[in-house]
C-alpha cells in the first residue's frame, strides 16, 4: 500500500497527520484508530513523512499541479477553482503519476461537461504571440487518390509473402505500389 493510500485511510478513520518542525510525524485523533491502521502507519512512517514533506513544499506541489494542468491544456488555478482537484489532493496524490491523474480528470463527467471557457495557454500569457496553427494531415483528411494508393499498398503488403516493409524488401508489384503510394500527395490540390 502506498503512503498516499495510507494517508487517505488514516484521514477516513479520523486521524489527522502533521509534521513537526523537526520533521517528525504527529498523529491526532478524537478516538482510538484501529490497531492494524496504526501498525501500518508505523511501518510506513518514512514514506508518509516523505509524502507530507513534498506536499508541504510549495515548489514541488505547484510543479506537480502545473504538469497536470499542462497535460489537460489548462491552468493550475482552473483545476483548483472548478473543483477538479482539491488542496488535499496535492498531499494524497503527491507520488501519483501526473499522466494517470490527468487521464482520470479528463474522463470525469465534470471535465467533459464543463463550460468550454476560452483560455489562453500558459505560454501565451507572457505577452508572446501564439504560434501559428498547422494542419495535421491524417488519413481522415487525405485525398481520395492517397487513400486508394494507401489501401492498395497496405492490402498488398498484408497478403504478399515476398514483401517486408520494415526492411524495405518488396516484390516487383510491391515496388510499384509503394512508389505510387509515396508519390501520391496526401492533400488535395485546389
Amino acid at each position: 500500500m502506498s503512503a498516499a493510500e495510507l494517508i487517505h485511510r488514516a484521514s477516513v478513520a479520523g486521524v489527522e497527520m502533521a509534521l513537526s518542525q523537526e520533521g517528525r510525524l504527529r498523529l491526532r485523533a478524537d478516538f482510538e484508530p484501529p490497531a492494524e491502521l496504526l501498525a501500518e502507519l508505523v511501518a510506513h512512517k518514512i514514506e508518509i513523512i516523505a509524502v507530507l514533506s513534498a506536499a508541504n513544499d510549495p515548489m514541488l506541489s505547484s510543479a506537480w499541479l502545473a504538469r497536470v494542468a499542462g497535460l489537460l491544456g489548462t491552468r493550475p488555478a482552473v483545476l483548483m477553482e472548478e473543483g477538479h482537484l482539491e488542496p488535499h489532493d496535492l498531499v494524497e496524490l503527491a507520488d501519483a503519476d501526473v499522466v494517470l491523474v490527468a487521464d482520470t480528470i479528463r474522463a470525469r463527467p465534470a471535465w467533459i461537461d464543463r463550460s468550454q471557457r476560452v483560455e489562453q495557454p500558459a505560454e501565451a500569457q507572457g505577452g508572446e504571440e501564439p504560434e501559428p496553427q498547422h494542419i495535421v494531415h491524417t488519413a481522415a483528411t487525405a485525398s481520395q487518390a492517397w487513400r486508394e494508393a494507401d489501401a492498395a499498398n497496405t492490402t498488398h503488403l498484408m497478403s504478399c509473402r515476398a514483401c517486408h516493409a520494415p526492411t524495405g524488401r518488396y516484390c516487383a508489384a510491391g515496388v510499384d505500389l509503394r512508389q505510387r503510394y509515396n508519390n501520391t500527395p496526401m492533400e488535395t490540390s485546389e
